[in-house]
């Protein structure tokens, strides 16, 4: 029986044999004639070629012209980012780096592998620089019925934390809402102190300063609704042991309950710490003492010669 070549033709293994070429290749259907692409890769094989293999291995074929060709495909999957990516970070955390870092490939490009196959990723030359993050270093890779890969990558190795983020532009005097915000994956280089890792620790207070979107908050950026404004009429209250007295201020500050603010006495201009009470409201805080004495007004005597 003739054989019948096979135009196009896509394998799995590591070699290419006689009867992957052609139907009913004979007795010598399952010898192998040679490697196999790369994963991923195809190679053409031309009329010549194919009548010289049809003729050493008994193959009733020959090419009716000289454009007849046969293309053998190996098939391959691509190695995921995170395949690539366990490794180098095994390799940067025996270098001293943080457990929890996240890897970040600037030059991703997956390496094709045999689809079944289970291949080994190893890591050589690693370079990495804590100051900047920076990494790079070469992969090899390699498994059964593919030759050796290698590849040199770089990124950063990104210390990742959980942190609430503003979902929108946050201002001095906002009350924050659940809506405002939401939690995510942030590089800890990011923070500029403790960082909020719930949202129920800021829902209903309110920024000490602007907020940009996307910023994420830390301790120090939220507090209490404000219940003093700076530059408003703030009622202060002083109490010793002997007397109570009320008077109004000036707030130097903003603040809201639990809050020390600045005040101004507005007739002797002397400043004072006071702690938010509630709203427009404060109390001199026990045994403090003006921070800004009293304007001190100076008379002099004049003597009128007779």
């Amino acid at each position: 029986m003739l054989a019948e070549l096979k135009v196009q033709v896509e394998i799995d293994a590591g070699v290419i044999k006689v009867g992957d070429l052609w139907e009913n290749a004979g007795p010598k259907a399952g010898t192998v004639i040679g490697a196999a692409p790369p994963p991923g890769r195809s190679i053409e094989i031309g009329a010549a070629q194919l009548a010289y293999i049809a003729h050493l291995y008994d193959v009733e074929w020959k090419p009716v012209s000289r454009v007849e060709r046969s293309v053998v495909e190996r098939a391959g999957r691509p190695l995921t980012r995170d395949e690539m990516a366990a490794p180098i970070q095994r390799s940067l955390t025996d270098a001293g780096a943080s457990p929890t870092i996240t890897i970040e490939l600037a030059n991703f490009a997956p390496i094709l592998v045999p689809p079944a196959s289970f291949p080994l990723i190893s890591v050589e030359a690693l370079n990495y620089d804590p100051a900047t993050d920076r990494f790079s270093a070469d992969l090899i890779v390699s498994t059964e019925g593919m030759q050796t890969q290698r590849m040199r990558v770089d990124g950063k190795a990104l210390d990742m934390v959980t942190a609430v983020v503003a979902s929108q532009r946050l201002d001095t005097g906002d009350v924050i809402l659940p809506a405002f915000v939401h939690t995510m994956q942030v590089p800890k280089r990011r923070l500029s102190g403790r960082a909020v890792t719930d949202v129920s620790q800021v829902v209903g207070l309110t920024p000490r300063h602007a907020i940009a979107l996307g910023q994420p908050l830390v301790e120090a950026d939220v507090g209490p609704p404000l219940m003093v404004q700076k530059g408003s009429t703030v009622v202060i209250l002083l109490e010793t042991a002997n007397m109570s007295l009320a008077a109004q201020g000036l707030a130097l500050s903003s603040g809201g309950r639990g809050d020390e603010i600045q005040v101004m006495n507005p007739l002797s201009r002397s400043v004072v710490v006071a702690r938010v009470t509630g709203v427009g409201k404060a109390v001199v805080l026990s045994g403090s003492s003006p921070i800004v004495p009293p304007s001190r007004v100076v008379t002099r005597n004049t003597e009128v010669a007779n």
